[in-house]
């Protein structure tokens, strides 16, 4: 899928919610969650006073919850190595705010009607993903725990030859599109394949705490867990939460969300008085929630024996090997992606999950045949892989159009109100050219690009040995996104105001 870029730099900011957490000199940036909560993420600007490198994992988060922001000092006192343990042993773990992330999927479908005419027909379909945000205390140890098991699980990876297989959730200084360029490359050099693209269903809500809990202790290279580590295994696999929902309609809560002074929605203790139910994972053995920051690693660690069985068996048979995430991508001999595809389904039973059937994907690639460009085109990360070139997948494109065309809507009719009230006289463009435009800019002594989609999709271009179709692609894109920011002038001129 083509990651989401912001289009333009967040503006570096530091709020204090009443006097909790004062952080001088941090760098912030804001962010609206749903409910009116807003978030804060340190930002990268070189005049941000330098933190201490032994906390370079911990991220400041200002969002409301149950309990007030965390500083420093408390970070300092998880990481401890004397007392840090005990602290998070005897921690009450708080019950997680949940919401969903609904995502249009706009699909088209063709058919033959009776009558032999081509019959288009297009339909949107939301795709529901549940998200639960932990607590401040919380999100603190889930991220100091997650960034010793990032550690372990790379040392690892390194150890078993998997680093380059595993390419998800890791700090390794590449995009989609170089994973995507890679798998293009080998297909390319080993023409004709057949590339297997298959997707794990409901991933995370599947994960057996079983197979959790025994893929930890091989990692940290222990018997049994300390109780440190049993508390945060315990508190991922056994969650509670309250959905965000039933807050927004609550008397007294629901105006808490909205009063962004408050430090917190409301204490636990405040809503059990209240009768705020806390529901219990739904599935008593499997499952971890989606959002807090330990989710990430957890859902890598718990497949390494199938990342394993899966890379030395590409290995045997030649061929390539990689898992974004509930993303499986193998490229084969034509001759053996039967029995390939056949091999990825026990390993995934072995591991007590199940592929999506509708999603599996086999195409052959072969640079002899480029007649049949839908049949030998196949689509990963966002691209589509075709023997005369990558491009940018359809509907990642389709979704650029759109929001690029919504925003111009949108800035035509708040123009056109405010010109015809005089509360304007011009239109104010300049950030659609910084959101649709490939605009450079100077940062100190280093030019920069603004991250958008624009500047995601010459990056793209230029991963690519052969780019040329993706970046004809972008082009047309902001030459028709520059020809429409230029209509909007329009509104000047015609204004009965404008003189």
């Amino acid at each position: 899928m083509l990651r989401r870029y912001f289009p333009r730099q967040m503006v570096a900011c530091v709020r204090e919610a009443s006097g909790i957490c004062r952080d001088p000199g941090s760098g912030l940036a804001s962010r609206t969650l749903p409910g009116g909560m807003m978030t804060y993420v340190r930002t990268s600007s070189s005049s941000v006073q330098q933190r201490d490198p032994s906390l370079s994992w911990m991220r400041v988060r200002r969002y409301r919850h149950f309990d007030v922001p965390v500083g420093e000092d408390f970070a300092r006192r998880v990481m401890c190595p004397t007392h840090g343990p005990a602290l998070v042993a005897r921690h009450s773990f708080c019950p997680l705010i949940h919401y969903e992330k609904v995502e249009p999927r706009y699909k088209k479908t063709s058919s033959i009607s009776a009558h032999g005419t081509n019959l288009v027909e297009r339909r949107v379909e939301r795709k529901r993903r549940p998200i639960k945000y932990a607590s401040h205390k919380d999100a603190c140890i889930y991220s100091w725990y997650a960034h010793q098991l990032s550690l372990r699980l790379e040392d690892f990876y390194r150890q078993n030859g998997l680093s380059d297989n595993v390419i998800a959730y890791r700090a390794l200084g590449k995009s989609n599109y170089d994973f995507a360029a890679a798998a293009y490359e080998y297909a390319k050099c080993h023409a004709p394949v057949t590339i297997i693209a298959l997707d794990i269903k409901l991933f995370f809500d599947t994960l057996d705490h079983k197979i959790l809990k025994k893929c930890l202790k091989t990692v940290l290279g222990l018997e049994s867990l300390p109780k440190d580590w049993f508390a945060v295994f315990k508190s991922v696999t056994r969650y509670h939460y309250v959905d965000l929902d039933k807050l927004k309609e609550h008397p007294t809560f629901g105006p808490n969300l909205r009063n962004r002074r408050l430090p917190l929605i409301a204490t636990v203790a405040e809503l059990k008085r209240e009768g705020i139910s806390f529901k219990a994972n739904p599935e008593a053995t499997r499952g971890i929630p989606q959002g807090t920051p330990i989710s990430a690693v957890l859902s890598n660690l718990y497949m390494i024996d199938f990342d394993l069985d899966v890379k030395r068996y590409c290995e045997r048979i030649g061929g390539f090997y990689r898992r974004y995430s509930d993303d499986v991508i193998v490229i084969c001999d034509p001759a053996k992606a039967n029995d390939a595809e056949t091999f990825i389904k026990q390993q995934i039973e072995k591991v007590k999950l199940s592929i999506e059937d509708s999603k599996t994907e086999r195409t052959l690639f072969d640079l002899e045949n480029k007649a049949d460009l839908f049949a030998n085109s196949a689509q990963y990360l966002g691209f589509k892989l075709a023997p005369t070139g990558p491009t940018i997948r359809e509907k990642s494109l389709a979704r650029a159009w759109r929001k690029m065309r919504r925003a111009i809507r949108k800035t035509r009719r708040k123009a056109q109100q405010k010109i015809a009230t005089g509360q304007a006289t011009k239109v104010f463009t300049r950030k659609l050219y910084r959101r649709f435009s490939y605009i450079r800019v100077q940062k100190g002594t280093t030019i920069d690009t603004v991250r958008n989609f624009c500047s995601y999709a010459r990056h793209s271009a230029k991963s690519f040995d052969d780019g040329s179709k993706i970046l004809r692609q972008v082009k047309r894109f902001e030459k028709a996104a520059l020809a429409e920011i230029k209509k909007l002038k329009s509104i000047e001129a015609t204004s009965p105001n404008t003189s």
